[in-house]
């Protein structure tokens, strides 16, 4: 028969602390991970929006054409940018860039609209969009679009979505990339986050290449 060894208490309780100790140690780091104060804060929508516009132009002038969309993507840092779902018919046509923050008013007399260029979004629903800049900083205030029906999922509500929550903007090239905060006030309400094309993913950005 095999001879059991006998460990000396003393031993055992020395292992015991060792353990201890060990575990003390490992649990005290996680706490000092979760509040420390020195650890780097997730990046607001400002300093995302500057390190955008470090890669490009913020000139309103390079907004005047015709923009093809292409994709949604998603960043965390302004830096590293990821995509997340391709766009496969919109178009935006900007003939100049308005700086008035109110829509269009309907005049009682003429039975019409009264004219004012604006942004032409160009889905299955048309839409009009007057826009107010400020360095990089952009607003987009919708004035009108047609009541047809949109399936869902459709990348409509996501453009919406986008242009409604619209930040910032840069231009690198040929290409226009609009910021937009993540679904902090969706034009379509729960529709919108039903409907998506991206599913769960987050995005915050739309990307057009000029024509």
């Amino acid at each position: 028969m095999a001879k059991k060894i006998k460990i000396p208490f003393a031993q055992i309780q020395k292992i015991t602390m060792t353990t201890l100790c060990i575990l003390c140690t490992l649990l005290s780091w996680s706490c000092i991970n979760i509040g420390d104060p020195n650890l780097p804060e997730p990046l607001s929508d400002e300093q995302i929006s500057i390190n955008l516009s470090e890669n490009g132009k913020s000139d309103p002038e390079l907004l005047i054409g015709e923009w093809d969309a292409i994709k949604f993507a998603y960043t965390a840092d302004g830096h590293k940018i990821s995509d997340v779902v391709n766009i496969t018919s919109a178009q935006l046509v900007i003939p100049v860039v308005p700086t008035d923050s109110e829509c269009e008013v309907f005049d009682p007399k003429i039975g019409s609209f009264k004219s004012s260029v604006q942004w032409g979004l160009k889905s299955i629903n048309g839409s009009g969009w007057l826009c107010s800049i400020s360095r990089n900083s952009i607003k987009v205030t919708c004035c009108g679009y047609t009541k047809r029906g949109v399936p869902c999922p459709h990348e409509e509500w996501d453009i919406f979505t986008a242009f409604y929550n619209a930040y910032s903007f840069v231009i690198n090239g040929n290409e226009l990339m609009i910021y937009f905060t993540e679904n902090k006030d969706r034009f379509f309400g729960d529709a919108a986050k039903r409907c998506s094309i991206a599913g769960e993913k987050k995005m915050n950005l739309i990307i057009f290449k000029k024509r």
